[in-house]
């Protein structure tokens, strides 16, 4: 779908949390002001919009992370921990 067009073009804030698997734009509207998103103002548009690349980027960054902290951490469910 988004991932056969060119990587290099704005898409909107909803389309990024649709990407990353957020239920709601305001997980992605965080990303930014915590700086781990750029959001770009594009001239007669009123609404951030970000890179296609710099999500997907992300998207990947995030996979495997947590594909190496599964091998690393497999405990049980239930509720964590919070000292170690």
């Amino acid at each position: 779908m988004i991932e056969d067009t060119n990587p290099d073009r704005f898409i909107k804030i909803t389309e990024a949390a649709e990407i990353l698997g957020f239920a709601h734009y305001r997980s992605v509207n965080q990303m930014i002001e915590r700086g781990a998103l750029v959001g770009y103002r594009l001239p007669h548009v009123t609404r951030r919009r970000v890179l296609l690349s710099e999500v997907l980027s992300l998207k990947e960054k995030a996979e495997s992370i947590s594909r190496t902290a599964s091998f690393e951490m497999s405990r049980g469910r239930g509720r964590p921990r919070k000292y170690g």
